[in-house]
């Protein structure tokens, strides 16, 4: 179990207003690109893995079936406190899945998330699936991007392709990143937020291997771009990957690219609440205001296979969420009790009194269906806009008890499926 490494440090980045030092993002990429193995190098970072596991353990595919398949199914959030040139900062961030398959799962964690960081493989190149996660991450939910281009490995042993050549192809791979996100970022920011090698939001490397650079990683350790292709025909990986830390790589680029929620707000708001933004509460929402009215949303629900009870995960724009709080469930029209708040960690709860707008939470005690907004009880706060879904169920399954008479409980299980995951369809055949 990969555990929060200082508490105390972890809670007081989290009450702060210091929006400047958190980033909440999501990882997304085409299966089997190297989302999970990345995200091991972040963990690493932050002092929740050794130096051999990462790249290795794949600790956020923490479910069984995850394990057995050896695919991302499930959404999960890491929450990271890492030091860059000398200041601090605290990343939420969601280990998405890649197969299309598992799509809504990508759909909710970007409601929630201010960036991304697109994976590709420098093989395989923009594949169908990176193709829909740009337009969900950039067109859908306003997530800025950065871009990462993995497995850079595979284009020196497999093709056999000198540095020219490697060049090449990843500014292919570039290019037809930028012609997506032109096509769907949210009016007059196309140029903005295209990604660019020589400004520094586009990383190059091997997570496997555990290596990889930016133009700014390079220029800041001076160490020019033939020397990478010089150690790695040397056999020398353990030269690239002390001076080139894939983790240097993706926090330089997390940073210094992507937004902290005040700022996204400002732009993600617009597009997924229709209340007026005029309004007092409009503008707490576009404040990222901690003392506003309260207006979160929940994006996920893990239903621990064993205990069979429900996480709730979600984040707060507005106002600040405290534990035992009665809360009004907007689509559901009904009030619900925080019974316990706390903050993600893949598998562990770090417990909380109280979370405030721009961060994740997890919360207990009541069920609701994910893309639920609340707010608190009397308010006439309109809740989000729906979550948008690209793919419908493609396969059917009957199911029934072994013993008919848990047919109830059976009942029960698909009503917490239905609400943890709102693509899936279910009739009753009587």
């Amino acid at each position: 179990m990969v555990k929060i490494k200082d508490p105390d440090a972890i809670r007081k980045l989290i009450k702060s207003n210091d929006y400047e030092h958190k980033r909440i993002i999501s990882i997304s990429a085409h299966i089997d690109h190297g989302k999970t193995t990345t995200t091991d190098y972040l963990l690493r970072r932050a002092g929740l893995m050794s130096d051999a596991a990462a790249g290795q353990a794949l600790a956020t595919d923490s479910d069984e079936e995850e394990q057995e398949r050896g695919i991302t199914i499930f959404t999960s959030v890491v929450l990271l406190n890492f030091e860059v040139d000398g200041e601090e900062y605290l990343v939420q961030l969601s280990d998405t899945p890649g197969h299309l398959s598992f799509t809504g799962e990508v759909s909710r964690a970007l409601r929630a998330s201010d960036g991304v960081v697109i994976l590709v493989d420098a093989l395989e190149g923009v594949m169908t699936q990176t193709e829909t996660n740009i337009r969900l991450a950039v067109g859908g939910e306003a997530c800025k991007p950065v871009l990462f281009v993995n497995k850079v490995d595979r284009l020196i042993n497999e093709l056999k392709l000198p540095p020219k050549k490697v060049y090449e192809r990843i500014d292919i791979i570039i290019a037809k990143v930028n012609e997506l996100i032109m096509k769907v970022a949210p009016p007059g920011l196309g140029k903005k937020w295209r990604v660019s090698f020589e400004q520094g939001s586009v990383a190059i490397g091997s997570a496997k291997t555990g290596w990889a650079f930016t133009m700014a990683t390079l220029k800041k350790k001076g160490i020019r771009p033939d020397v990478v292709f010089e150690k790695y025909n040397e056999g020398d990986e353990k030269w690239l990957r002390e001076n080139l830390p894939l983790d240097d790589a993706l926090l330089e680029m997390i940073v210094k690219h992507l937004p902290n929620p005040k700022e996204a707000q400002r732009l993600k708001i617009p597009r997924i609440w229709s209340g007026d933004l005029e309004s007092p509460a409009g503008q707490a929402l576009l404040d990222c205001d901690p003392n506003g009215p309260l207006l979160g949303m929940i994006t996920k629900i893990f239903i621990d296979p064993k205990s069979k009870r429900p996480t709730l995960i979600g984040r707060v724009f507005s106002g600040t969420l405290k534990s035992g709080q009665e809360i009004r469930l907007v689509n559901m029209r009904q009030n619900a009790r925080v019974r316990r708040l706390g903050v993600q960690e893949i598998t562990d709860i770090l417990d909380m009194d109280e979370i405030p707008a721009g961060n994740l939470f997890s919360v207990f005690g009541f069920m609701c269906p994910s893309g639920e907004s609340f707010v608190e009880p009397g308010s006439n706060m309109p809740g989000f806009e729906a979550i948008e879904y690209v793919s419908e169920p493609v396969v059917s399954r009957s199911i029934r008890p072994v013993d008919p008479q848990d047919i109830a409980k059976l009942g029960e299980v698909v009503s917490k499926w239905i609400m943890a995951d709102p693509t899936a369809r279910f009739v009753h055949d009587k």
